[in-house]
């Protein structure tokens, strides 16, 4: 089975940290690395691991702003179920047409935080494809805003298999993260597929 994450260009500085191999079959595979930021200006950072046979990729984003100095962690995922699973869930579904994707859960965990707590933003999606051995291209984005203002963003690209999928990337808060709501805009989106995007707000208190 074939996976490729792709860099992509996000934030204003790239601090790539290559490490090892994911974890398969079954459970969350982790792709290790981490992305600081630090200051109050823009800065970024990718989260880089090494995936199946041996390729190796990354997450890229940054956080600035009201998370300046935090952190962005290593990304997690996993498929939940297969693509006839899925199918079973998408009745309207029509193969003829292609390649689709559809968000199902975007969750943050905790839903309350306090500086210095690490949130997890969870993604939950169904990739439906018209045949099993089709690989697709996909981009994961998740953005990050506090009063309107962008503070946060992370992005991944992969090629995913037919199925519902679950990824996760761990954000830990600066110890001065502003207490207050934000806004996570999580996003998926294939050559060819649409695009899905579906909201969720986490809060910061004292």
């Amino acid at each position: 089975m074939r996976r490729i994450v792709s860099l992509g260009l996000i934030a204003a500085l790239f601090m790539p940290i290559l490490s090892g191999c994911a974890a398969q079959n079954g459970r969350m595979r982790e792709h290790r690395g981490a992305a600081v930021g630090a200051g109050t200006g823009a800065v970024g950072g990718a989260v880089v691991g090494g995936l199946l046979g041996g390729r190796r990729g990354a997450v890229a984003g940054g956080l600035l702003g009201a998370l300046a100095g935090g952190l962005v962690g290593n990304y997690h995922d996993q498929r939940e179920k297969n693509l006839a699973e899925t199918r079973r869930g998408y009745t309207e579904y029509d193969a003829a047409k292609g390649t689709r994707l559809k968000i199902e859960r975007v969750r943050t965990n905790p839903a309350a935080a306090s500086p210095g707590d690490t949130v997890e933003i969870q993604l939950t999606y169904a990739v439906l494809t018209p045949r099993e051995d089709m690989m697709v291209p996909v981009r994961e984005s998740r953005e990050i805003l506090f009063n309107g203002s962008k503070v946060g963003e992370a992005s991944v690209d992969i090629e995913r298999e037919g199925g519902t999928w679950r990824s996760v990337v761990p954000i830990t808060l600066p110890g001065n993260a502003r207490p207050g709501y934000y806004r996570v805009v999580a996003s998926v989106e294939a050559r060819g597929g649409g695009k899905d995007i579906e909201e969720i707000t986490f809060r910061v208190h004292r």
